[in-house]
């Protein structure tokens, strides 16, 4: 992966930044309702960068990357976990996916946003129109993936993955996903809760955690970086404020991150393994330097034409 550097080399800046992007897991109400909190205000920063995204894109693409960082919390090893919506409106659908190592890269399917006078656009629902929303686990050691869809219900991932978890996996769930954005349309705090009942749960404490959740709010604006009260808005101190009487208490916490696995002489390999016609064409004809992008991070990747001759005449 080649990610662009939003600190300006700035090595204090970027371990700061590092040190809060934690995702938190923990457990309440005497065990009864698990939950996870995230921090991903460097994570979305770099996102936008990377996919050279505008603030609307940003808003759409950044609350798939939370999610899908929220719902990592369970996979071990080399578990990974998809979510993709496909959708007639003018946001077209999204894929993001996220492993166990807290790694999440993804892409929107249309880039810009093609609407009219974004600035009067009130609500988000309004820009996916009909589709679907999947979800896809992938579980190492078992033969193929699991993935569960529903028709897009509410326009909102949180309400839609809420009601996804509800529908296919009959689990009680509820999702907060926040991106908040200064006067001048830069970043300032990017940031999701996920909450679940376990089994047993007594409905009266599942209905006290969804009114807590709604009453902390907009977790992008508690995280912004330029309040003065930081030192009060980390993960753990608003879950254990928000969430009081239910008792929370944390398990563990590991980091998240923008992140691709992709490589140059991974494409490379790609090139390899082009039918012979195509690469005798490229070693002809060019285009010289060849060009390919990966679309899960933007990243760029080049091939002059003697690395070319190397890689498409091997054998």
């Amino acid at each position: 992966m080649i990610k662009k550097d939003i600190f300006n080399h700035d090595i204090k800046a970027r371990f700061q930044a590092s040190a809060k992007e934690r995702l938190c897991r923990f457990l309440m109400a005497d065990d009864q309702i698990k939950g996870v909190v995230v921090h991903a205000t460097r994570m979305v920063k770099e996102m936008q960068v990377n996919h050279d995204l505008g603030p609307l894109e940003t808003l759409v693409l950044g609350q798939a990357y939370i999610a899908a960082a929220l719902m990592s919390a369970p996979l071990k090893g080399r578990d990974r976990i998809a979510m993709n919506i496909q959708c007639s409106g003018p946001i077209k659908g999204l894929d993001v996916e996220a492993n166990a190592l807290g790694e999440i890269r993804g892409y929107l399917k249309a880039n810009p946003i093609e609407v009219e006078n974004p600035e009067k656009i009130k609500w988000l629902s309004t820009l996916y129109g009909a589709g679907f929303l999947s979800v896809t686990r992938y579980i190492e050691d078992t033969n193929r993936p699991y993935t569960g869809q529903i028709a897009l219900v509410h326009g909102s991932i949180a309400e839609d993955l809420a009601e996804y978890f509800l529908t296919s996996e009959q689990i009680p769930s509820g999702f907060s996903l926040s991106v908040a954005f200064d006067e001048d349309e830069n970043i300032t705090g990017a940031g999701g809760i996920f909450l679940q009942a376990l089994p047993g749960a007594q409905p009266d404490n599942v209905a006290r955690a969804e009114t807590m959740i709604r009453e902390i709010g907009a977790l992008g604006h508690r995280f912004a970086l330029n309040q003065s009260d930081q030192a009060d808005q980390t993960p753990e101190s608003i879950i254990k404020t928000g969430f009081a009487d239910l008792s929370p208490r944390f398990l563990d916490s590991s980091r998240v991150e923008f992140y691709c696995r992709c490589a140059k002489e991974r494409m490379a390999g790609y090139l390899k393994n082009l039918p012979e016609e195509d690469r005798t064409d490229i070693l002809a004809n060019g285009p010289f330097p060849l060009t390919l992008r990966c679309h899960h991070c933007n990243s760029v990747y080049r091939f002059s034409q003697k690395e070319l001759t190397g890689i498409l005449n091997f054998r």
